[in-house]
């Protein structure tokens, strides 16, 4: 299973999280709203929005609403009366566990999400912190691999990706095997 893939939600997330699991009859009464949600949290730019917001002070929702209220299948659903205040909080719990994948929690604060036709509050993340002990260790070559391949996935479009990482790892195979290490 690829890093991309681990940090992507769908419906069984909201299956698997007793607290998500209560909106998942909004899922099954908008599927095609809700599938488009999770392709715009799962897509890596939009990734990033969401910490990048965070990280200046705005609710993670903030770096990504414009996309979410452009969206024609979602706005449907935001624009459907009584019940688009239970459409809103099942955007936030799919936020939330988008987060949790990225690596952070939420703190129970609100912050105002500016220039939303239909959000006003939003909730405030934190990034899951590290061990105290292993804080101001450096990154294990491994960690600093993984991430290297990690980043290496967002390049290009998926072909050239794929190619990418069939010379990446032809490289390293040639490289262990000359070293007489096992690949």
């Amino acid at each position: 299973m690829t890093a991309s893939a681990r940090r992507d939600i769908t419906a069984d997330d909201f299956a698997r999280d007793p607290h998500a699991a209560k909106y998942r009859d909004e899922l099954d009464r908008h599927p095609g709203a809700y599938r488009q949600l999770f392709a715009l949290l799962n897509d890596r730019a939009n990734e990033q929005r969401l910490v990048d917001a965070e990280m200046h002070g705005l609710p993670a929702l903030c770096g990504v609403v414009r996309f979410i209220e452009t969206d024609p299948k979602i706005v449907a659903v935001l624009a459907g009366g009584p019940s688009s205040f239970r459409t809103r909080q099942t955007v936030g719990v799919a936020v939330k566990l988008k987060m949790a994948k990225l690596g952070w929690h939420a703190t129970g604060r609100k912050g105002a999400v500016k220039g939303s036709a239909h959000f006003t509050k939003a909730e405030r993340y934190v990034a899951d912190a590290a061990m105290p002990a292993t804080a101001a260790l450096p990154a294990s070559p491994a960690s600093r691999a993984l991430a290297a391949l990690d980043a290496v996935s967002a390049i290009g479009d998926i072909d050239e990706r794929e190619q990418t990482g069939r010379e990446l790892f032809e490289a390293l195979a040639a490289t262990r095997r000359s070293e007489g290490r096992p690949f």
